[in-house]
């Protein structure tokens, strides 16, 4: 089966929720690219989400690769940073079944390419629907509150009525 391919902010706030461990239950493997692992492990190693994200990498589910589409890279990064170009450039040659990622630029390019894109919330909306997690609403407060998570309201509102948990 075809991994996903994970962009940093998915990385970082389930890391900071100490929930990256959905990731490895929903997906088994999970790709990041080089400028992603830079970016949350070594660019600033005190970033939430850095400890956990190098653990998964200990473990053995979470691998970084580097994407070989370099002409595709270059392109996306004319409006995208490195971690998101890479990250769409490694998922589209590595036929993942989903690329996770939240920069809205970004998920509409992948989308243009033909990539399936979730990001932090669909991750947290899969485990709410799976019982993974009790409930929603403490962790996308937590988000929000905490890591300046930004979801608009009515999102945050619709995301909390899919679950059951309207506000």
């Amino acid at each position: 089966m075809p991994a996903v391919v994970s962009d940093a902010s998915v990385l970082i706030y389930l890391g900071a929720l100490q929930r990256l461990d959905l990731l490895q239950n929903f997906f088994q493997e999970v790709l990041v690219a080089q400028a992603v692992w830079r970016e949350v492990t070594c660019a600033a190693r005190s970033r939430p989400g850095a400890k956990e994200t190098i653990e998964a990498g200990r473990q053995g589910w979470l691998k970084v690769r580097s994407p070989q589409n370099l002409a595709l890279v270059a392109s996306l990064q004319t409006t995208l940073d490195a971690g998101e170009a890479e990250s769409i450039a490694l998922a589209s040659e590595s036929g993942a079944l989903l690329l996770l990622m939240d920069e809205s630029e970004g998920r509409a390019k992948a989308r243009a390419l033909g990539l399936a894109v979730t990001g932090t919330l669909g991750v947290l909306l899969r485990a709410k629907n799976s019982k993974a997690v009790p409930a929603l609403k403490p962790l996308l407060d937590a988000l929000i509150t905490q890591f300046n998570f930004r979801l608009s309201r009515p999102l945050y509102e619709q995301a909390l009525r899919q679950v059951g948990e309207a506000p």
